[in-house]
């Protein structure tokens, strides 16, 4: 017989006279059986995909200490350049080399403590929390006239 739907299993060769309540214990086994599956199918997806993110962490990783062993090395290449080109001694040149660094290390530094400080935090995420919060309890009425998809700049609220 044909997959008949509503009738239990596929396949399954029922009579057509079912009662109400057969006929929900079937849909709610379906359902059941539905959401059964696609929570498995998002379990094992979402462990493929910590499996693919952990196995790109180790590269990155591996990448970071060589990036490391690399910058180091590249360091003391430069610091022994300077000391045959110039002619300066080798704890003049290395010193030079540090100092570099320790150049690059302000300039970031200064880089990221500008950008720390331009953040704002949560402001429209808190203005909007707080609106929807009087608006459950009752204090304020929602703009009739805000876009729906939540666009437009925020109005100030209207008190009842």
């Amino acid at each position: 017989m044909a997959y008949k739907p509503g009738t239990g299993e596929p396949g399954a060769t029922r009579d057509t006279d079912r009662s109400i309540s057969e006929l929900v214990s079937d849909a709610t086994g379906n359902i059941s059986r539905i959401v059964n599956l696609e929570i498995r199918l998002a379990k094992m997806e979402a462990k493929a995909d910590a499996v693919r993110i952990g196995k790109g962490i180790a590269g990155f990783a591996v990448v970071g200490v060589l990036a490391h062993i690399f910058v180091i090395l590249l360091s003391v290449t430069v610091a022994f350049a300077l000391h045959e080109v110039f002619g300066l001694p080798a704890w003049a040149c290395l010193g030079i080399v540090t100092l570099a660094y320790l150049l690059l290390i302000v300039v970031f530094g200064l880089f990221a403590l500008v950008n720390f400080r331009k953040r704002e935090g949560l402001r429209r995420t808190t203005l909007t929390a707080s609106r929807l919060k009087g608006i459950l309890r009752g204090d304020i009425r929602p703009p009739k006239d805000a876009a729906a998809d939540g666009s437009a700049e925020m109005s100030a609220p209207v008190m009842r």
